[in-house]
């Protein structure tokens, strides 16, 4: 069946149309839509395309994959703060975007009240995501709080990956 044709004919019946083989001929319709998290994650052997995708979405999904690794992974959360600080909402966990640059936060409370976001950082470079790694400047009575989160981002970027290669 053609369906470059401008009209349908009296004699037109769908029961003739073998819809695999019409998807999969030449004339057909071409994808336009293409996974935002297979491009962004997934190398085309080896050459790393520039690509827009939408930010919001990507950091919406790292949020979640990521408070599930830290809530997965952490029995006490107390045991990763400095004794500087009182508490640490787990549930606070929160990604943020800026340019091609994602940040992964918890609420911690100071003992005088403040409050403050401890952060890891992650990059969108050549179509990837990279973590940026800070781990010399940070204080070391900061170093538990910054290694969970920098696991929960790793884990949260190897979810991606994992899906990006099933969709």
């Amino acid at each position: 069946m053609d369906f470059n044709s401008d009209s349908i004919t009296p004699d037109f019946d769908a029961d003739d149309i073998d819809i695999f083989e019409e998807l999969s001929s030449s004339h057909s319709f071409t994808q336009t839509q293409t996974n935002p998290l297979q491009q962004i994650l997934l190398e085309d052997d080896g050459v790393n395309e520039s690509i827009a995708f939408d930010s919001d979405v990507i950091a919406d999904l790292l949020q979640v994959l990521a408070h599930h690794a830290i809530v997965k992974n952490s029995d006490d959360p107390s045991n990763v703060l400095p004794a500087v600080a009182n508490d640490v909402d787990i549930n606070s966990a929160r990604v943020t975007s800026q340019e091609d640059e994602f940040r992964l936060s918890l609420l911690v409370e100071l003992q005088d009240e403040q409050k403050i976001r401890p952060c890891v950082r992650v990059r969108q470079e050549n179509g990837t995501l990279n973590i940026v790694e800070e781990e010399e400047k940070v204080p070391k009575q900061w170093l538990p709080l910054y290694k969970m989160l920098h696991q929960a981002l790793s884990s949260a970027i190897e979810s991606l990956k994992a899906t990006a290669q099933i969709a």
